[in-house]
């Protein structure tokens, strides 16, 4: 898992911390590089990349490729701790395993 939340108030939340906040954070906060298509999609940072899965419909018979539009979050919450907040999740093949960089 690449981007985990954290334990937050009974769920979990993506990045950034209060004290990065404080000290400055706003969106967009992360870098994010790559394609989901080419399987190299990479973001810094623990904010939450959520794709979109819709697809623009190039004409009858055409293959349609998926879009690479994404939003990013900051301090997003869920149900679970440590469960992967990207949506879809992001291959990390940086081997930044913690998204810090």
């Amino acid at each position: 898992m690449a981007n985990p939340t954290v334990a937050a108030g009974g769920g979990g939340v993506s990045g950034p911390t209060a004290a990065q906040i404080a000290a400055g954070a706003t969106l967009p906060y992360a870098a994010v590089t790559g394609t989901l298509a080419g399987g190299d999609r990479y973001a810094t940072k623990t904010t939450s990349i959520r794709h979109s899965v819709a697809k623009t419909k190039k004409g009858f018979g055409s293959a349609v490729a998926a879009s690479e539009v994404y939003s990013e979050t900051m301090c997003l919450r869920n149900a679970y701790a440590l469960t992967e907040i990207d949506s879809p999740a992001i291959s990390e093949a940086s081997g930044d395993a913690t998204r810090t960089a």
